[in-house]
């Protein structure tokens, strides 16, 4: 089978006998793939380190096998470092290491999240905000995985009035009819929900412009993010 050109980015990368190395790999058409890049850490292949490590966006080519398993990935080539330092690198590896453990490998059109990734990497240098950033990319990819946060009416009567309540088992608000049939469900200030929606529809690009997310309404956000991730992704 011919090769696929792919861009991608490392989620995760572990050395593999003496030269090589297996890389997780968020590509930007066809899902996410294990591949084994053989020979790159040796000296004789001259392909630079920085092509195969954690958090960097490249160009390749991957041989795709029919049923999955681990794919042969040649000729990484760097399109972006993503190379940042201090607390950028600390939300950068948060949001690749979120993405490995969220995104099973598996052939998807996996387009919006990789450029959805891609595009957080660029504004990271200029953001005041991490908070922000961690908020709606993460909430984006649940989104787009089909998990939640769904956020304009009752996740069990579909009334759009009273929704003060959200449940992670559903992916979204409840209305306070509804949530005694939701005990986990928990209640949230209208304006932290007004805020979740606000930065749900926000375009990934405009979040510079969020200079501030209180510690309250971080804490309330994240925790309606993690509710999900609990109850559709626990370990």
């Amino acid at each position: 089978m011919p090769p696929t050109r792919i861009k991608a980015i490392v989620l995760k990368r572990t050395d593999f006998r003496e030269t090589s190395v297996i890389v997780n790999l968020l590509t930007d058409s066809i899902g996410k793939i294990t591949g084994l890049m053989k020979g790159v850490r040796s000296s004789a292949r001259k392909v630079p380190p920085l092509a195969f490590q954690q958090g960097v966006c490249i160009e390749a080519l991957a041989y795709l096998k029919q049923k999955g398993g681990l794919e042969l990935v040649t000729k990484p080539e760097v399109v972006e470092s993503f190379n940042f330092q201090g607390e950028n690198a600390n939300i950068w590896k948060k949001l690749i290491l979120q993405i490995d453990r969220f995104i099973p490998c598996a052939k998807f059109n996996s387009t919006q999240i990789f450029n959805l990734l891609f595009e957080a990497g660029k504004i990271i240098p200029g953001l005041d905000n991490h908070r922000a950033l961690e908020i709606v990319v993460t909430e984006r990819i649940l989104f787009l995985l089909g998990v939640g946060p769904f956020l304009e009416k009752c996740l069990v009567c579909g009334t759009n009035n009273n929704l003060y309540f959200f449940s992670g088992n559903l992916g979204g608000l409840v209305c306070s009819k509804c949530q005694a049939r939701e005990p986990t469900s928990f209640k949230l200030p209208e304006k932290h929900i007004e805020a979740l929606r606000f930065l749900h529809k926000i375009p990934i690009g405009h979040i510079p412009v969020v200079k501030y997310i209180p510690e309250g309404l971080y804490l309330n956000l994240t925790k309606c993010i993690n509710e999900i991730v609990r109850y559709h992704m626990a370990d």
